[in-house]
Parts: structure tokens; C-alpha cells; sequence
């Protein structure tokens, strides 16, 4: 006799037994009865009306069971209906082939009666459906009454590898499952399928493999917001909005989210592009509602199939826009202007003497483009991307100054999104500074930021001064926040990042018919290994338009782009065609003429 065999047949009696006391521990059972096929249970909407004739009145009543003077009517018609549900359950039982246990097997594994509610559905702002449940069927296979693991395996695959991606030999081992003590377990789920394969299944008979109905979270876009989505499945709830507010969507309420499908695609679309035209190794992009912090769209390349949820890596898993802290580089030198702006320290028409190359402490920091020394104005410095102009601004702001409006402007501190997981980023308090700090922190090193991080702290850059919390759900709005400078030093940083596209490194971000401001940034990454800048970079662009009351405020960033470092040419492009695209969809008016086509400076 084959160890199966001895499974099947020497433990039965003890697996039934086991059943049978799960049951009875329940405070409520009911004996599964199967239906003739092609029929679904209907629950009756009331209880049926009774007629009567009063022997005095001759008047005709209509009570329902439960109803004054009907008690005795109801038990009668209760202990009928019990009496029925028990010689169906025993017809069942004498019918129906090793009716013992299956009926203990369907009674274990069937839901208790009441009323399963329906997870809620994730909407975006649109109105389209990014996540729902379906009815679906669970295959659970008995491995100790499975006759055949390996031929009843080949069989299945051939209905459900498709759609689940499993292998022959995948399913044959749940099949085989062993129980703790090493023998032919009595519960091992193999897998969740539609409605149309489980009926194909069914149709095959094969012995230990059963069918239970469920549900099933499916993403009917795929790919599409997938890290801000989040996933259930049958492993759990991971990540994103199904994870933050889980609660709610098992309670049966929908979420709908500030996202808009379209502006999500033509993100994730440009990012993949970028990805792929400059052989790099990731990129992140977040879309932001200027006025109030609202996300019309964040993303993450490469990103991966919602439905193929175990087939992504953590790293494709992860939002990293609210995760994966970097050194933002040139991107955060406008905060330093701002900041000397507000003090009165610095005019716009100021003007300053700015070799190619500046020491700071036992250090000697350069611009990236070897030139003579010239003069040049905060918008010039800006324009340029002057590390030596903009070490001078700051060391006229000095030290604490520098890290109060880097502070203030939400530097190196949590955003409060709602969303698990984002990281604060880091910047150092200026007790921790060396004497190079003041030369490396203004220009974007020493310090880290999330993408998501460093698109809010912008956002209050330029919408006036005020900081705003940013938000993905539309019951989380907040509004604008604390006032970080003035608008007329808001008014007087879009003017010189306006330069910047105009007529400095951000040229290819120009956007026909719109004015735009915006900054380049490239900045090495630090090598994990030896703590030193290694050969990487990131590359990113981070703007706004229109620039005198800006709608939206966009960042791109590229991570390890091979064919180029610069942020003008890697990112900037991906920025100008969503921003053109979000521009458009959104019906904002155009406030410039029509100039000629924008040339690298590169």
C-alpha cells in the first residue's frame, strides 16, 4: 500500500472527527446542500403574507409569521422547515460518493451565513475604477485524497496557467502539501480563477479538488498607479491606498483619489521613454495641484502589473517618490535665493562677481562648466546654474539662515501624506555642519529630499509662500498651510526661474504658448559601499507653469541615466511633455505667444 494510500484510508476517520469538531466549536452551522445545476439560491425579500377568517367577525385577516397571534403558526412552519434541511442533508449524505466527508469537508470551508460585504472600490478623480472585486473561485485541493499529484497538476495548468502563471509543477506541489507532521496535509489552496475556469475545472472531476466561491481584487488597468494603488490579494494588503485605508474598503466604502487617469498615462508613458532612451536605471514623476497640494499624478518607471503583484521586485513594489530619499543637487537652489530674497540681503538687481571655482573650508568647489569670471546678476547665477554664485548668496544668508528657510520650507522633515512609508529625508541641524557644509548644502549636497518631499517644499516656492500638505484622496484636503516668505519674493523666484527656461540650462522645458519656470538639477549619488560620490547620477527638472499664477508643478527624476547626466537634456524633455499634455487636458489658457523652437545649450 503506497504512503497515499495509507493517508487516505488510515487517517480518514481522524480528519472527519477533526472536521466535525471544528464544527461544533462554531456557534453556527449550516449543512451545504448542493443546488441542481444552473441555479442560485434566492433570499426572499419578506416573509410570506397568511389568510385567516375570524369565527366571530366572519372578517378575513392578513398577519405575517412573527406577527401578534401567530406564534404558533411560526413554530410549526420552523420545525417544518428544520425537518426539511435534515432530510436533505441526509439525501445528500447517501447520495453523494464518501458523502461523509465531503459534507465535513464543505461544512469547514463554507462561509457562515450573514451578509459578506463587498470590498470597496479605488475610483480616480475621473471617475474610472482602479481597483474592484469580482466574483471569482478559489480551487482548494485535500493533497491526501489527490489520487494522482502530478497527472491531476498537468491537467489543471492546461485550464489556469494562463491566468494565474503558474506551472505544472508549482500546482503539483500544493497539490502534495505535507501537514506539520510530514504527512498528506487536508487544506492547501491553489489558486483563485474566474468563473469560466472554475466551470472547466468542475467539468474535470478530479478527486480532492474543490471549488469555493470568493472574490477578487482586480486592477482593470494593470500597470497603471499601481505603486499608488497599492495590492490586496490573497498574501495581503501591501502598500498604497488598499493598505492606508483598508478599514474603509472592507467595510464596503469606496476611495477616490485626486489622480486622473489621463494625466497618470501621459506621465507614466514619458517616464518610460526617458528610461529607455538614456539606458537608466529608474525614474519618478509627481505631478502636483499648486493651489493646494492635491497629486494629479505620481509615478514610478519601471512600474509593474497590479494583477501579477508577486511577480514585481520590492524595488517595483515600492513607491519610491515617497521612499527612496536622494540628493537633489541644483534643484534646491532656489530656496537658498528665496531665503536671502525675504532677509533683504539680496536684490534682483544685485550683482556679483563669479570666478568658475570657489574654496569653502579645505575644499574647492567648481562650477560644471569651466569659464571666466563674470558678473552676474541672482537670475544669471540662477539661470546658469552657478554653484560659486550661489555659494556667495548663501554666505550671505549664512549658516542658520540657510537651514531656517530650508526648514520652513519642509527640508528634511516629513510631508504628513497619507500614505505609509515616506521617508523625512535629512538635513543636517547646523550643529552637525563642517566648514564645507555652507558650500555644499545650498547647492544640493550634504542633504536629502523625496521627490515627493522636494515637489511640496517647491510648491510653496512658488505659489505665493504657502506650504501645503499633499494629498492623494479627496477627503484629505487641507488647503494652503503657514506662510514660509512673501508673495512678492514668491513673485520675484518665478521670475528668475522663468529665466532659467527661457533663457539659461532649462530651455528644452519651453512649452509653446505658456510661460514656464523651472530648474535643472544633476547631482551624483552617493556609492553605498565606500560613502564617497561615486560615478552615478541622478538627472531631474522641476517646474511650473503658467509662471505668473501657476496651476501645477511638475518633477522628473531620472535615476542613472547613461547617455547623458544633465538635467536639461534627460529630464527636461519628459517635464515639458507632460506638463504640455496636463496644460491642455485641463483647459488652462495660454498667456504668451508662440516663440520659435527651443535649442539644447548643452
Amino acid at each position: 500500500m503506497t504512503r497515499r494510500e495509507v493517508g487516505r484510508n488510515g487517517q480518514r476517520n481522524v480528519r472527519v472527527e477533526r472536521l466535525r469538531a471544528r464544527r461544533r466549536l462554531r456557534s453556527k452551522g449550516a449543512e451545504v446542500i448542493e443546488l441542481p445545476r444552473n441555479r442560485r439560491p434566492v433570499k426572499p425579500s419578506h416573509p410570506p403574507a397568511i389568510s385567516r377568517t375570524d369565527p366571530q367577525s366572519g372578517t378575513k385577516e392578513t398577519t405575517r409569521p412573527g406577527g401578534t397571534g401567530t406564534r404558533r403558526v411560526g413554530l410549526v412552519l420552523g420545525l417544518f422547515a428544520c425537518a426539511s434541511v435534515l432530510l436533505l442533508g441526509r439525501a445528500f449524505a447517501i447520495n453523494v460518493s464518501d458523502g461523509a466527508e465531503i459534507s465535513e469537508f464543505m461544512v469547514d470551508h463554507t462561509p457562515l451565513s450573514g451578509v459578506e460585504v463587498t470590498r470597496g472600490d479605488i475610483l480616480s478623480a475621473n471617475g474610472r475604477t482602479l481597483a474592484t472585486s469580482v466574483q471569482a473561485s478559489r480551487i482548494v485541493a485535500t493533497p491526501y485524497e489527490v489520487e494522482d499529484p502530478r497527472k491531476s497538476a498537468g491537467e489543471l495548468a492546461g485550464i489556469i496557467s494562463d491566468e494565474t502563471g503558474q506551472t505544472a509543477d508549482e500546482i503539483e506541489a500544493l497539490l502534495s502539501a505535507d501537514s506539520e507532521g510530514g504527512e498528506p496535509d487536508d487544506y492547501s489552496p491553489v489558486a483563485t480563477v474566474a468563473p469560466e475556469s472554475a466551470e472547466k475545472i468542475s467539468a474535470l472531476g478530479l478527486r480532492g479538488i474543490y471549488l469555493e466561491t470568493t472574490t477578487e481584487r482586480v486592477y482593470p488597468d494593470d500597470f497603471l498607479a499601481s505603486q499608488v494603488i497599492g495590492n490586496r490579494s490573497a498574501g495581503g494588503t501591501f502598500g498604497g491606498v488598499e493598505a492606508r485605508y483598508d478599514a474603509e474598503l472592507a467595510e464596503g466604502r469606496d476611495v477616490t483619489l485626486t489622480i486622473d487617469t489621463a494625466v497618470q498615462q501621459e506621465l507614466q508613458s514619458s517616464l518610460r521613454e526617458a528610461v529607455e532612451e538614456f539606458d537608466a536605471r529608474s525614474a519618478v514623476g509627481v505631478v502636483m495641484r499648486a493651489d493646494d497640494g492635491a497629486l494629479v499624478a505620481l509615478a514610478n518607471s519601471p512600474a509593474y502589473n497590479n494583477n501579477r503583484f508577486s511577480d514585481a521586485t520590492p524595488e517595483q513594489q515600492r513607491n519610491r517618490a515617497i521612499t527612496d530619499p536622494y540628493e537633489p543637487g541644483s534643484t534646491l537652489k532656489p530656496f537658498t535665493f528665496a531665503g536671502a530674497i525675504e532677509e533683504g540681503i539680496v536684490s534682483r538687481d544685485d550683482t556679483f562677481v563669479v570666478p568658475d571655482s570657489i574654496q569653502v573650508g579645505d575644499r574647492i568647489i567648481r562650477d560644471s562648466v569651466p569659464h571666466e569670471t563674470e558678473v552676474m546678476t541672482p537670475a544669471g547665477i540662477l539661470a546658469d546654474s552657478s554653484n560659486v554664485g550661489t555659494i556667495e548668496i548663501a554666505r550671505r544668508l549664512g549658516e542658520a539662515g540657510v537651514h531656517r528657510y530650508l526648514a520652513a520650507f519642509g527640508i528634511g522633515e516629513a510631508t504628513g501624506f497619507e500614505l505609509y512609508g515616506e521617508d523625512p529625508g535629512y538635513l543636517p541641524s547646523t550643529g552637525d555642519w563642517s566648514g564645507v557644509s555652507i558650500g555644499n548644502i545650498p547647492i544640493g549636497q550634504g542633504l536629502t529630499v523625496t521627490p515627493l518631499g522636494l515637489t511640496t517644499s517647491f510648491t510653496a516656492l512658488v505659489n505665493g509662500g504657502q506650504r501645503v500638505t499633499p494629498y492623494v484622496t479627496e477627503g484629505e484636503k487641507t488647503g494652503r498651510e503657514e506662510r514660509v516668505i512673501s508673495e512678492r519674493t514668491s513673485d520675484i523666484v518665478r521670475g528668475m526661474l522663468q529665466t532659467t527656461v527661457d533663457d539659461g540650462t532649462g530651455r528644452l522645458a519651453e512649452i509653446p504658448g505658456y510661460t514656464v519656470g523651472g530648474k535643472t538639477g544633476t547631482s551624483q549619488k552617493v556609492d553605498p559601499e565606500s560613502g564617497t560620490y561615486g560615478e552615478d547620477y541622478y538627472a531631474s527638472f522641476i517646474g511650473f507653469a503658467p509662471v505668473d499664477d501657476p496651476e501645477y508643478v511638475t518633477l522628473i527624476v531620472v535615476d542613472e541615466p547613461q547617455r547623458s547626466i544633465w538635467g536639461e537634456s534627460v529630464a527636461a524633455p519628459a517635464f515639458e511633455k507632460v506638463m504640455n499634455f496636463t496644460l491642455s487636458y485641463f483647459n488652462v489658457p495660454p498667456d504668451r505667444l508662440i516663440v520659435g523652437e527651443p535649442e539644447a545649450t548643452e
